[in-house]
């Protein structure tokens, strides 16, 4: 699992497919001759809803949410690098924090996603697991919790603070859990 400083153990907040995702981009480029290199700052915060600017444009644009028919679901941005896609579902990544919302209405858990994401984003984590369990338990033994927090995840609040999100790998509850990743 992770360090508990939310952090990878190399002292950075970078995951390993991002750092992955970056070194493959950047493979083939050189520095300009006698030019020395610039530091590149930070990205901001995303700018919030309403924001005027191309940052809240894309803020704005919901998630593309693909359904296979095993009920496999991936919801992504546009361009998102295929490493990140691959991470998402690999059994072995390291997930840096939960959230649980059995027992939750869809109202208050919608709101807890909200609430966790955005913390987990301030904590600078990346890849969150959200349990939504399979609804073995609710009448009809269909759950609405899952179909719930895909619309959130890809078109309502919660979404602003998504890169792109799968149905969890196995070992990490499978079709009651959602992968995560924020941006």
């Amino acid at each position: 699992m992770s360090q508990p400083d939310g952090k990878n153990g190399r002292g950075r907040g970078t995951s390993k497919p991002d750092r992955e995702a970056l070194r493959e981009a950047f493979a083939g480029v050189k520095p300009l001759r006698g030019k020395s290199p610039k530091r590149v700052r930070k990205p901001a915060d995303p700018v919030p809803a309403g924001a005027s600017g191309k940052r809240a444009a894309a803020d704005e644009e919901p998630l593309h949410v693909e359904r296979e028919s095993n009920g496999i679901v991936l919801g992504r941005r546009t361009g998102v690098h295929r490493s990140i896609l691959d991470a998402l579902e690999d059994p072995r990544l390291e997930i840096e924090a939960e959230c649980d919302l059995h027992g939750l209405t869809a109202r208050e858990a919608e709101r807890e996603v909200l609430r966790f994401v955005r913390q987990c984003q301030q904590a600078g984590k990346h890849w969150v697991l959200i349990i939504v369990g399979k609804g073995l338990h609710s009448p009809g033994r269909k759950g609405t919790l899952q179909e719930q927090m895909i619309g959130a995840l890809s078109k309502r609040a919660p979404a602003r603070f998504v890169l792109a999100f799968h149905t969890a790998p196995r070992r990490l509850g499978g079709s009651g859990a959602l992968v995560v990743r924020l941006r």
